[in-house]
């Protein structure tokens, strides 16, 4: 996966969760950048995570450690959401109409789109034949029929892998 790119992902992920009540000031952004560093030192995978990216697993174990972090800074909670929680009888056509499901309950998805990006990445919309992605790379978005659940065909498409695929949500305060 590129490098870096899940964490730049999940930040993205909480910068759409802000809006538009909250802007996250590039002081807020800087700060959880360093602290994804350290955590990222902490559990001895800077180096990997720069160098080769994350897998979904060390993707998963630094969520744990990184949400607190998070929410201290944006001063709201988060809770994540596993999309999909076995592939079995998965299709390209239900994965777009589960990840249009939570986009529609505004609940950005971070997820791994392998085969021609090879990156983590945040859907944040939608259109008929789109997905429309919120990324660190400049990507802008990917269509639909070029899902694959197949990662023996994502040789220019894109490979999605459901247990790499999270939606995010912004859990009210009690006095909201």
């Amino acid at each position: 996966m590129s490098r870096g790119s899940g964490f730049y992902a999940l930040i993205n992920a909480v910068r759409l969760l802000a809006y538009p009540d909250k802007h996250m000031h590039q002081r807020d952004l800087t700060g959880l950048f360093r602290t994804g560093v350290k955590i990222f030192s902490q559990q001895r995978r800077l180096k990997f995570a720069l160098s080769w990216g994350l897998s979904h697993a060390h993707w998963d174990q630094f969520l744990g450690s990184f949400l607190p972090e998070i929410e201290a800074v944006t001063g709201f909670r988060i809770r994540p959401h596993r999309v999909f929680k076995t592939k079995a009888q998965l299709t390209p056509s239900k994965v777009v109409h589960a990840i249009r499901h939570h986009l529609s309950c505004g609940h950005p998805v971070v997820l791994i789109l392998g085969g021609a990006y090879n990156h983590w990445t945040v859907i944040s919309g939608y259109s008929f034949h789109r997905l429309h992605l919120f990324d660190s790379s400049g990507y802008c978005w990917i269509n639909t029929r070029s899902i694959t659940l197949d990662e023996h065909l994502a040789d220019g498409i894109h490979f999605l892998s459901p247990d790499a695929t999270w939606a995010f949500e912004r859990i009210a305060d009690p006095e909201e």
